[in-house]
């Protein structure tokens, strides 16, 4: 781990704010499932190390000041070690302290804005928000029951802790694991709910119609129709906005600008006579400038590139 990722990492562990390109580095960073669970470990570390109460009167600059220098400065490590070491220095700094009461049944919001952001729950388990999606986690002591309302779209990797995890949607469609990785596509105006299974399997559906999907398989749910669809083989196309990679064979180039828009956050305008075109090749972690060069030479159009589109237009 280098320097500059040790120094954002102890910056979002303390609230800071990121300056212009460290929250892309930490995405990009944390993109790799190892680094993903790492630093939901460190969150796990750092969480039980802020439930301190203080006893004593500090200068608080000079003690951040001190941690942070600990931190980018401290000798590579077993990662675990590390994470504690940022707890510890805290307790360390502060002196006396004494550990707050875990209030078991608060709920957690968490949003994301126009770009995709990773969370930590209370429980450890990590999500992945895609934009504009918002999730609320509430955990029942008496019930033994985590509870995670989303609106959006998140992959989930869900902490074994024997307790139940159910996550529930606008639509009233729910998916119940214990331990387990699934994208779970959720708008509020969607008309269907979509779940993809990377890791275990879940229970997915209404109260009424529901089956279980296991990994290497997607399903979806019509909420007008009140139907579910049979699992079929999973398109990892559909969490390429989590992945970072696109790879399609002989598919509609409609449906692909679609989605690369999206995760570009550009509105992709093709030629009108392009409706029909098929389209095969593969995008890893695409920009605007990669996917207006592969398509234009792929199809020999010209491209203009702005602020919020790409437009393609014939020679």
């Amino acid at each position: 781990m280098n320097d500059a990722i040790q120094e954002i990492l102890a910056k979002k562990l303390t609230g800071s704010p990121l300056v212009e390109g460290e929250e892309q580095m930490l995405t990009d960073w944390l993109r790799e499932p190892a680094n993903a669970d790492e630093f939901a470990e460190m969150n796990r570390v750092w969480n039980a190390a802020g439930k301190i109460s203080y006893k004593m009167d500090v200068d608080i600059d000079e003690e951040w000041n001190q941690f942070r220098s600990r931190v980018s400065h401290r000798v590579v490590r077993h990662n675990f070690v590390w994470a504690v070491s940022i707890a510890a220095s805290v307790a360390i700094l502060v002196g006396l302290f004494m550990l707050a009461p875990a209030k078991s049944d608060n709920i957690f919001k968490y949003e994301s804005a126009d770009v995709a952001e990773m969370v930590v729950l209370p429980d450890s388990s990590t999500v992945w928000l895609n934009k504009n999606s918002k999730i609320a986690y509430k955990y029942n002591s008496q019930k033994h029951s985590r509870t995670v309302a989303l609106s959006g779209e998140a992959m989930f990797k869900v902490r074994h802790t024997g307790d139940e995890f159910v996550v529930k949607t606008p639509q009233k469609v729910f998916t119940k694991v214990l331990g387990t990785a699934f994208n779970l596509s959720a708008y509020a105006d969607a008309k269907t709910v979509e779940l993809a299974v990377v890791e275990g399997k879940v229970a997915f559906g209404s109260r009424k119609n529901n089956t279980i999907v296991v990994k290497g398989q997607q399903a979806s749910f019509d909420c007008q129709e009140k139907t579910l669809a049979q699992p079929d083989s999973i398109d990892n196309n559909a969490i390429g906005w989590h992945t970072g990679t696109f790879d399609y064979d002989n598919k509609p180039l409609e449906q692909i600008v679609k989605q690369l828009g999206s995760y570009l956050n550009r509105n992709i305008i093709l030629p009108k006579d392009a409706r029909n075109v098929q389209y095969s090749g593969k995008f890893d972690h695409p920009t605007a400038e990669s996917v207006a060069e592969i398509i234009s030479t792929a199809m020999n159009w010209e491209c203009k590139i702005t602020d919020t589109e790409i437009i393609f237009s014939q020679k």
